[in-house]
Parts: structure tokens; sequence; C-alpha cells
């Protein structure tokens, strides 16, 4: 019986004991011979000879081997294509992974990737656009060109041998494919010239703030607060500046706005690119143009005389809220952290409006202390009524339960919507805000988080930011050390209805709550903001006289007579046992062509935001508008 689903071949007709050497097939009956069909007429049948068959099956053969050497080409030619596609990404892992046996066992993925970025770097490379691939000998060439900062187009046909054949076939690499141009045995090498520094020019486009070799200033007290240092590059700004054709050991910015705007500010180095003693390209270098940035003089001014008796780790930093440009900053704007105190009731109000927990119209008790919690308002104020009395007198008693209603995670949410525990974009070194994860985070730290105690830490530009955020109508704009009209990029970071009620709360703050300090005296401008007065040590309630008691248990002397007069250390005579903040921006929307400015105040271990962190955002504001 045949096997299943095969056919049983035809039974061969033979003559006598030996079959014949034909194959014998049916045909319609036609003419005479034996066997009968219709009409008593024989069929007749015709033979096809062996041979036949024999060609048919060559010829099957032939056709197979031919289809199956276009597939073996095609798929090199895939891989050729593949492998030219990852160069122009310049996605060396991938490239890596189209390699042969040989290639790739001699040379890591690593390694590879090593000596394809570093060649790139070296020739300054930014982008590499990639032809098709043509057959040769050996495999494929196709015409490559890499764009350079320095050198222009660098344009060759580069060689792509193959190790194997058809679907096993891999890329034979070698180094001298990793740039057009380079031969068996050649190091790509580059000897450059860095061209003079460009000069950096207030935003009024005439004043020079650092200029030639010497960074020379026509203002140099002003100059000192934000032009900073030269040096050699950091870590961290080293890999940017080689893709800019700086070499390392160059003197370059590392502080300061030499720092922010290097790309701006290095030019075009000069220089010589070669292939062992070849010259591959060769190109004298070229100054940027000057640099017109986006600081204003008076608004440094300001703020520097304004902080001119200001503790260490103070600062301040002031930001156009429409298009992101930083008007000004000084002392340890980005780099010191400090507990926020108050002004972390912008993000605690942000989140309970978002989330409907809390209206403008909210009534609140009036109370002493955030009952629970053990936390007291100011001067034990008896303090509360609606969310915009609550917020512009400060209320903790408010605040503290509040924080803890919306619960750990809504909190930390929000704060870092507004940018705590993330980079500043744009401003390299900056200190990051930050709070603890939700998941750190137990019921009464959550309360102490939401009115900025606890572990809760940031620096004048992040309240600067909030601010700006706000004046913005809820999106945060993207930073800029370059004078510009144009709107910046932004992100929203809550809704433009939960922005107008937190401006309804700034207002608030400055027209009769503990922020009169900080109003602008220019007719027309409202200024709202937000005071922030962190404690670092106790000055007030039960726990302070309980340290009191034990410092003065500690002092007693071993004779009654000799006893000095005791000194409580409760209370803040000094100021030094609290840290001083005030966001503020004005106008309160975008007024007769002028957008809101924002400020962030900190001062380190200085008394009361109202009283010491206010004054200096009204001065600073009121330069900045011009008042």
């Amino acid at each position: 019986m045949p096997a299943p689903g095969r056919r049983r071949p035809p039974q061969r007709r033979t003559s006598g004991a030996q079959a014949r050497p034909f194959a014998t097939v049916s045909r319609a009956p036609s003419g005479r011979g034996g066997g009968r069909r219709r009409g008593g007429r024989r069929a007749r049948r015709r033979v096809v000879p062996a041979i036949v068959v024999t060609a048919l099956v060559v010829a099957g053969v032939a056709a197979y081997l031919v289809l199956d050497a276009r597939a073996n080409r095609a798929a090199e030619r895939d891989l050729a294509a593949a492998y030219l596609k990852h160069w122009s990404a310049q996605d060396f892992a991938a490239m890596h992974g189209e390699l042969g046996s040989d290639a790739a066992g001699r040379v890591s993925e690593a390694r590879f990737a090593q000596i394809m970025r570093g060649t790139l770097t070296t020739a300054t490379a930014q982008t590499i656009t990639t032809g098709k691939p043509q057959r040769t000998d050996d495999g494929f060439e196709a015409p490559v060109a890499v764009r350079t900062r320095l050198f222009g187009t660098l344009r060759g046909t580069v060689q792509i041998p193959l190790q194997g054949s058809g679907k096993e076939a891999g890329i034979a690499w070698t180094r001298r494919m990793a740039l057009p141009g380079l031969r068996t045995g050649e190091a790509l090498t580059r000897t450059t010239e860095m061209p003079d520094r460009a000069d950096i020019l207030a935003r009024d486009g005439s004043t020079v703030l650092a200029g030639g070799a010497t960074r020379a200033s026509d203002v140099p007290n002003i100059a000192g607060q934000v032009v900073g240092t030269l040096g050699t590059a950091s870590p961290e700004d080293a890999p940017a500046l080689r893709k800019l054709g700086v070499p390392d050991g160059a003197k370059v910015g590392v502080s300061g706005l030499e720092r922010l705007l290097n790309p701006e500010l290095v030019g075009t180095p000069g220089g010589t690119l070669k292939a062992g003693d070849r010259v591959l390209a060769k190109v004298a270098p070229k100054k940027a143009r000057a640099v017109r940035s986006s600081i204003s003089i008076a608004v440094v001014k300001a703020a520097a005389a304004a902080q001119a008796n200001a503790p260490d780790a103070s600062g301040t930093t002031v930001i156009d809220s429409r298009t992101g440009e930083v008007l000004g900053f000084q002392g340890s704007a980005w780099s010191a952290r400090q507990p926020p105190g108050s002004t972390m009731k912008i993000v605690t109000a942000a989140a309970a409006l978002e989330d409907g927990v809390a209206k403008t119209t909210t009534v609140y008790p009036r109370e002493t202390e955030a009952k629970g919690f053990g936390i007291q308002n100011s001067d034990e104020e008896l303090c509360g009524g609606t969310l915009v009395e609550s917020f512009a007198h400060s209320c903790n008693s408010v605040f503290v339960p509040l924080g803890a209603k919306l619960g750990a995670k809504r909190l930390v949410d929000m704060a870092e919507a507004f940018g705590f525990n993330k980079p500043t974009p744009g401003l390299p070194g900056a200190a990051e805000s930050t709070i603890p994860p939700a998941s750190d985070l137990g019921l009464p730290e959550v309360a102490a988080s939401a009115i900025g105690q606890g572990r809760v830490e940031a620096t004048s530009l992040q309240i600067a930011l909030m601010t700006a955020t706000i004046a913005n109508g809820g999106r945060q704009p993207t930073l800029t050390f370059l004078r510009t009209s144009k709107t910046a990029k932004t992100h929203r970071v809550i809704s433009a209805k939960t922005a107008a009620s937190m401006r309804q709360l700034m207002a608030a703050v400055i027209a009769n709550g503990t922020g009169e300090d900080a109003r602008v005296n220019i007719s027309g401008v409202t200024t709202a903001g937000k005071t922030g007065t962190a404690e670092l040590a106790s000055t007030q309630g039960a726990q302070c006289d309980a340290e009191a008691a034990a410092k003065a248990e500690a002092q007693q002397p071993d004779s009654v007579t000799d006893a000095p007069e005791p000194v409580s250390p409760c209370g803040n005579a000094d100021g030094k046992s609290t840290t001083a903040w005030m966001s503020a921006f004005a106008p309160i929307r975008r007024q007769n062509g002028v957008d809101p400015v924002a400020v962030g105040v900190l001062r380190a271990r200085n008394f009361q935001g109202g009283a010491t962190a206010a004054p200096v955002a009204r001065q600073v504001l009121t330069a900045a508008l011009g008042g």
C-alpha cells in the first residue's frame, strides 16, 4: 500500500520478460489499433522518452538554483543596506550586530562603539548620510557623506566586504571602514586651533559683560554677579564640548554665563584633520559673533544691592514668565538649598484646587494650631477663614491638615510637576530641589512637607520657576539666557482654571496678607506672591520650651551664687533660626505689552520672609518693570 497522503504510481506495461524503456501515457483514441473504444475501435497508447523527464527535472533544479542564488544575493544586499542604515543613525550596537563572526569575535560591541564614536568625534561629525549599496567582487560599496562641524562634509566611497554568503553572511569590518577616506593602517587625528572667545553683551545689546581675552566688562561689579569664570571643562560638560570641536584642556566657561553660553561663545575651532600622514581637511578658526544675553543690568544691580547684607547661601532668580528669559540672578541662585517654608503652600494649594479637594471659597475654622499635628501658626496667630484668607495669612492650621488630606502621592506628584526631584533643562550644575518619595512619607511628614518643612529643600531658582508657572497660566516656560521676544516652549503643570485661582490667592498675600512689603509701587500694576519662613530650629511652642529647659539644665553652675541669668533659646532674636523666602510676580497678567516678571528670593537664616525677603522682591520687580 502507498504511504498516506501520496498517490499510487501508475503501473508500467511490459512486453514479455523485459520492460520497454519507455514511459506510457494514455491518449485519446484516434485511428487504428487494438483496444476497444466507442464505435468498436481500439484505443492507442503513445510513449514519452525518459530523457524528456530527465530534462524537465534538470530544468526544475536549475530554476531552483537560480531562485536560491537570487535570494542569497537579496539577503546580502539587505545586510549591507541595514548596516548603512544603522550607521546613518549612529546606532553602533545595531551595526555590531551585522558583523561577521570573525569581526565580531575580534572586536567587542563596546570596543566597536568606542572606535566608531571616537572617530566621528575626532572628525566633529554631526550627521551621516549613506547611499545605496552597489555590488563588488567581495561584497558592496556605498557613497557616504559625513557632515562635520569644523571641516565641512567629508565624502567618499566606503567598501563593505562580506564574510560568508546569503543569509549566513556578515560584514567583514575593519577600522578603515569607520570614516570615508581612511585606508588600512591609518589613524584619524585632529589638531585644533581655538578662536578668540566671543563677547557677552547685556540684553540692551551694547553693554559688554565680558569681552576679549581678559573678559573685561563695562560694569565689573554687575558682571561679577553673573558672568562666571573660565577653566578646564568638567567631566559633565566635556562630551558636549568635544562635539563642538573643542579639544580637552581648552579654556572654556566653567560657571555663570560663561558656562551656560559655551555653545554660543566658543566659535568654530580651526585645525587639520589627518588620516595617517595624509591631510583630509584643513580650516581656519572663526570667532563667534558677540552674544546678546537675556541679562538686565538694572535687575542684577537691584538684586545685588538688595541682597548686599544677606547671609551666605542666599540668592535671587528673576524670570520673564512668557519668554523664559532669565533677566538676572545673584548669589547662590541655584546652588543653595533650604527648606522652602510656606512658599511650599503654592504646591499644596495648587494640588488641592486641581483635585477639587478645595475651592477658593472653602471656609476653614479659625485656629491657633493644626490640631492633632502639634504645629502652630506663626506667633500662635488665630488664623482661618476662606482658602484665599488662609493663604494670604499663611495659616499652618489650614495647610497642615490640607496636606494630610491630599496625601503623600498627590503632594509629591504636584511638587515634581513643578520641578522638584529633577534637573532644570538648560542649567548644568544647578542643584535639584528635593522632596522625599511618597513611599517614604508618613502622615506627620506629609503634613510638615505641605508647609515646606521636614526634608523638603528648594533653591531660589525653583521658587522663581513655580512663580513663573502661575504667572504664565499654569504652563512652565523653558529657560533661556539669550535675548528673545519669542514665547518660550512650555509644558503644562496645572490647568488654566487652577492657575487663575492661584493668582487670586497670591494677589491676596500682597494686598492684605503677609507679603505687603513686596508690593510694587507702580500705578496700575498688581503684585502677587507668597512669603515663606522655614524653621531651622524651634522658635515657639512646647518643643521650644522643652529645649530651653534642657539647655538651662545643662548650663547649671556648681555654685548657685555664680549662676548667670538663664537665657532661653526660645524665639528668634538673631534671626538665625529661620530662613526667609519670597515668591512674587508683577504685573498679575500681561499688561500693555509687558510680561509678568517672576522672582524667587532666598535669605538663609535671616528672620521671616515678609520682613527680609519681601523688600528684595519689591526692589527687583520695580527695576525689571522700569519703575
